[in-house]
């Protein structure tokens, strides 16, 4: 049996003659149905394999947690765990292949659970409303099926490679391990990539091209390589932040059938803010069209040092485009409003960067005929 409360933001569930009450903070019904969903697959699952340490950490409130964490630091964390006497539930990996181990806890272990997370790799603590809300959708609802499968006596279905490709959220991944690697040996390539990693050409030139894009990369040298700018505790916090708004902008596009397209916008062409949002001219709007557009605070990431804004259009949308003192001048869809001003800075990165690739064979070519 379970409930909803819409008003006050508790999930109720009565489990096993144990009533279960979750607070989800401002979360959506859709957010607190996938919660409700968690919470009884994991149940179920600690059933199935005769455990029964998330219906203790219930038993005492029903306010849990989670923990992120490097799975190499398993081992790490299950010592520590002893050592400050936490109580946990391990989450399973569901065939995810994220890199991430996940545990639920009590919310009365939080301080203890904060200081353990800065002693693991990629350590992050959530509350439920956090961990629904920041994590990647197709992981979670991939852990989702795989709790279902097994509740209904159904073998977990591993992803086939095709599968895993088509997901959007998998480029990523690949920028994420392809960056920690560029982090670790000060530089990187496109054909380092693919001899070190076994990474497609095309998919290590996105994922290079992306890395250079937030920041994480300089400009290729005449060899094609690209220097790393930033040491490894800044790049955890670009991929993260990054990763969030990835996450964000792949949620939105399957929520409205539609495809977003993302931009960057140099900070001098930010004339104003407030709380919640940002005013920037529109470039190729000045003089007589000058023009500007408010983009949403949560929609932005601040790359290169903070010279540079990355966000995204939304191709399908009509944007409205302000005068100076913010009066709605005129209307235009995403495609024309990217194409016609954005689109044209895009291709002049994009060019840079297939010059710098071409001019290793141009070297060549000169150093042949001499």
């Amino acid at each position: 049996m379970s409930e909803i409360a819409d008003a006050v933001q508790i999930i109720r569930v009565t489990y096993d003659g144990i009533e279960i009450a979750m607070k989800m903070g401002s979360a959506s019904i859709r957010s607190m149905q996938k919660a409700l969903d968690l919470i009884v697959g994991m149940l179920e699952h600690e059933k199935e394999m005769g455990k029964t340490k998330l219906k203790g950490l219930l038993a005492k409130g029903g306010d849990i947690q989670v923990l992120s964490f490097a799975d190499e630091d398993l081992k790490k964390f299950r010592k520590l765990a002893k050592k400050y006497g936490i109580l946990y539930s391990e989450m399973p990996d569901a065939g995810r292949d994220d890199g991430l181990t996940e545990v639920m806890f009590h919310s009365e272990a939080a301080p203890r659970m904060r200081m353990m997370s800065q002693k693991l790799q990629d350590g992050r603590v959530f509350n439920m409303d956090e961990y629904l809300k920041s994590g990647n959708e197709e992981k979670l609802n991939q852990l989702l099926r795989y709790l279902e499968n097994e509740k209904n006596g159904k073998p977990p279905r591993k992803l086939h490679a095709d599968e895993t490709v088509r997901a959007e959220g998998a480029i990523d991944g690949l920028i994420q391990k392809i960056g920690r690697y560029a982090v670790e040996k000060k530089t990187v390539s496109v054909e380092a990539v693919r001899a070190d990693l076994q990474v497609g050409a095309d998919e290590a030139e996105k994922a290079i091209g992306q890395l250079a894009k937030i920041g994480v990369l300089d400009r290729a040298d005449e060899a094609g390589n690209y220097r790393v700018i930033m040491e490894r505790e800044a790049f955890d916090r670009r991929i993260r932040r990054y990763q969030e708004l990835s996450s964000r902008m792949r949620q939105i596009a399957a929520s409205k059938n539609t495809s977003l397209m993302d931009i960057t916008i140099t900070k001098k062409l930010v004339a104003q803010e407030n709380e919640r949002a940002v005013k920037t001219r529109v470039p190729g709007m000045y003089g007589q069209s000058e023009g500007y557009l408010w983009i949403n605070k949560a929609d932005i990431m601040e790359i290169h040092n903070g010279k540079t804004l990355l966000t995204y259009l939304d191709r399908n949308k009509e944007y409205k485009i302000y005068s100076a003192d913010n009066r709605v001048i005129r209307t235009i869809k995403g495609e024309e409003l990217y194409s016609g001003h954005y689109d044209r800075v895009e291709a002049a990165v994009r060019q840079r960067y297939k010059e710098a690739r071409q001019q290793p064979a141009k070297t060549t070519e000169r150093a042949r005929r001499r």
